[in-house]
């Protein structure tokens, strides 16, 4: 399946923080002007002309900017819940707070080498008291029962479980979240906003055509 992975446009996290919205009901946030114009840039990519359809998360800021797509490039639009950003906190009853979130980050960081949130203030964080001297390849990840976030293979699995109701199709735009989209390449690397990540994957084997990776090829320090 030949797949065009975009993440969604610039978020306008400032009008929720102004109303001093939190937790989970971030999820609602739109975009801002400017990544309203990022999303309408790139729908004259010719490339995005030859996907039969758009799947996208069904997070507010992912939601508008397919909306978007879908308008100008007259293709149908499928939300899928779990296109969702990674999970700090998997339990939807469950808090959730930027110590939380911090805490999150600085366990899959250590025990992967991934970092989620690079470009939130979760990076200034301070260093977990576990032993970083141990290498990276070494530490074993708690099973699922013991944490409360998502592993990136978790990520990468429910992606593929939606991908796979697909499979009648070729070519797809999916909408999406920076982590979800670095769990699919299989290697972390800055996404920018309304970037277009092209991938062909092989839905059977579950990973890209062109390379295989582990969890921990997505090591980062």
């Amino acid at each position: 399946m030949k797949l065009f992975f975009i993440r969604h446009g610039e978020t306008d996290w400032q009008a929720l923080e102004s109303r001093g919205v939190r937790g989970w009901a971030r999820s609602f946030a739109p975009l801002t002007p400017r990544g309203r114009l990022q999303i309408d840039v790139i729908a004259s990519d010719y490339r995005l002309q030859e996907a039969e359809g758009i799947l996208t998360s069904s997070y507010a800021r992912a939601l508008e900017s397919a909306a978007r797509l879908s308008r100008v490039l007259n293709k149908p639009l499928h939300v899928e819940y779990d296109l969702h950003e990674w999970l700090p906190q998997k339990d939807s009853l469950g808090e959730m707070d930027d110590d939380i979130i911090r805490d999150a980050n600085r366990q899959l960081n250590y025990y992967t080498g991934f970092v989620p949130f690079a470009e939130r203030r979760v990076r200034s964080a301070p260093a977990p008291a576990v032993d970083r001297r141990v290498p990276v390849a070494q530490r074993h990840l708690p099973p699922p029962e013991a944490r409360t976030w998502e592993s990136v293979e978790e990520v990468r699995g429910r992606v593929l479980n939606v991908l796979r109701r697909y499979d009648h199709l070729s070519s797809l735009i999916v909408v999406s979240h920076a982590v979800v989209i670095s769990s699919m390449l299989g290697v972390q690397r800055p996404i920018e906003h309304a970037e277009i990540v092209p991938l062909e994957i092989d839905l059977d084997a579950g990973v890209p055509q062109h390379a295989v990776h582990s969890e921990l090829d997505m090591q980062v320090g």
